[in-house]
């Protein structure tokens, strides 16, 4: 392991970064309000920082590779230290007094969870709350990937940090080089990010909101400028766009792209996607039908709320349009199942993923069988490929080992705080899986300022542990891993 490797890394990250968080300053001079200040400040002490670690290394010639644990070291102290500075904003401006609330909010923006310790988004400056959105769109596609986009020297190793930081068991070079695997991406999501704000506006919704709820939306983060989110427009237009996006964000980000080449073939033929597809037309039928009976008096309601409000969850965006707290038992169920499960690998959603899903379950499957045939060699396939035993063996450790942490966190948030058992396992669910809202105190239209600091930073560490996919996190506290 490099410290130094690691310091250039993170110094180079840190001085852009201090950099980007001048573009808030622009709402602070459009609207003539009075944070300005407030991010030059921040910017000034997160780029000289940055400028201090790179100066740290005497040459880049000195750097050549990343190794393994040096590549788990730099992914695991980006995503800390920009959350770290990430609050600065906050403090400096007197959002928060409490330098946990501060990181939380810095850490649900970046991991794009959307859980807000903020009781009222509506007093604060126009530029604080764009910061508070950038940080979405920042994180949704990955801090190191963009970083890999802007900077080609940083490819070096590029491959293995966008696999640590990355979500999902694969990740798809679309070219050869990683920096142009990494533009590409961003290309897409730029493109899908653009298009939604063009639709938001045609629908009558202002410019600087329709930017906020893109950046919200594409990275399936949920931070709204409004406290009723988006219920605020109560329109039809606006859910069912918001919507579609959401779903389009559920999908790898690579088969967006290969839809764009033409290559349709790659798209209808990927399960994960006809997985995801039948998953959200099922349980959007289930739940539209359970609202039907309890709680609206048309279909048509139910399936506008349904919908809606089952996507923010799968996709984990975190959104809402209703208080579905309110809701039947069965439908806040499949909520809250839904947000352990996550949309597909390669997009921005967090939690299991699709695929991972659908693998258990084929092996699941391929066991009834071999009740059946004892004798029979049965392969576990996807998409016509054979699947490794191994790679299934390693899916059947992440999704054990998320659910054991997942039940863990539950029992000491109960043991921390004086909440009941749903409010415990919807937080600590909707935390880990970069959901947001969850159901009673932490539901759609609460928050999480309530919390003692010690359970706001441990939830912050469920954000950025599920974010990074649990092992580049886990790997820095094995003994082993410092060990030369």
């Amino acid at each position: 392991m490099s410290l130094k490797v690691s310091a250039y890394f993170l110094g180079n990250l840190l001085k852009y970064l201090g950099l980007v968080m001048l573009v808030p300053g622009i709402c602070s001079v459009i609207y003539q309000e009075d944070d300005l200040y407030v991010f030059l400040i921040s910017g000034v002490i997160t780029s000289v920082s940055g400028l201090i670690m790179e100066f740290s290394v005497k040459s880049w010639s000195d750097i050549r590779e990343v190794d393994r644990k040096t590549g788990f070291m730099i992914v695991a102290l980006t995503w800390i230290f920009a959350s770290i500075y990430g609050a600065l904003p906050y403090l400096l401006y007197g959002v928060f007094t409490n330098p946990a609330d501060a990181f939380f909010e810095s850490v649900s923006g970046f991991t794009t969870t959307g859980a807000s310790v903020m009781t009222d988004v509506e007093i604060f400056p126009h530029g604080i709350m764009f910061w508070r959105s950038l940080t979405h769109w920042l994180g949704g596609m990955g801090i190191i990937v963009l970083a890999i986009a802007v900077l080609p020297r940083l490819a070096v190793g590029g491959m293995q940090l966008m696999g640590l930081e990355s979500s999902g068991p694969t990740t798809e070079k679309l070219t050869p080089k990683i920096a142009e695997t990494a533009k590409k991406l961003w290309g897409v999501y730029l493109l899908l990010t653009v298009l939604l704000i063009i639709l938001l506006d045609i629908a009558g919704v202002p410019i600087y909101d329709a930017i906020i709820h893109a950046f919200g939306t594409i990275a399936t983060g949920g931070f709204s400028n409004h406290n009723l989110s988006i219920g605020y427009y109560n329109s039809p237009y606006v859910e069912g766009i918001i919507t579609l996006f959401m779903f389009l964000s559920g999908i790898n980000f690579t088969l967006h792209y290969f839809m764009l080449r033409g290559k349709i073939s790659n798209v209808y033929r990927n399960s994960e996607l006809r997985f995801y597809i039948i998953v959200n037309v099922v349980l959007i039928s289930v739940i539209t039908l359970d609202l039907w009976n309890n709680i609206y008096p048309t279909i048509g309601e139910s399936l506008r709320f349904s919908s809606f409000q089952l996507l923010t969850a799968y996709t984990t965006a975190g959104f809402s349009s209703v208080d579905f707290d309110t809701w039947p038992t069965l439908s806040k169920f499949i909520l809250v199942i839904v947000m352990l499960m996550g949309s597909c690998a390669g997009s921005t959603s967090g939690a299991i993923k699709s695929i991972r899903i659908l693998v258990l379950i084929k092996r699941g499957y391929r066991e009834i069988l071999k009740l059946i045939h004892p004798k029979r060699v049965i392969h576990l396939r996807l998409d016509g490929q054979v699947i490794d035993e191994s790679a299934a063996s390693s899916i059947s450790s992440f999704v054990f080992l998320y659910l054991a942490l997942f039940a863990l966190s539950s029992c000491i948030v109960l043991g921390v705080e004086h909440v009941s058992i749903v409010t415990a396992i919807s937080a600590c669910a909707a935390t880990f899986g970069g959901v947001g809202p969850g159901l009673e105190q932490v539901g759609p239209m609460q928050n999480y300022a309530f919390l003692t600091s010690f359970t706001k930073v441990y939830l912050s560490f469920l954000m950025i542990l599920g974010r990074l996919e649990l092992y580049a996190i886990l790997v820095l506290i094995t003994p082993s891993f410092w060990r030369k």
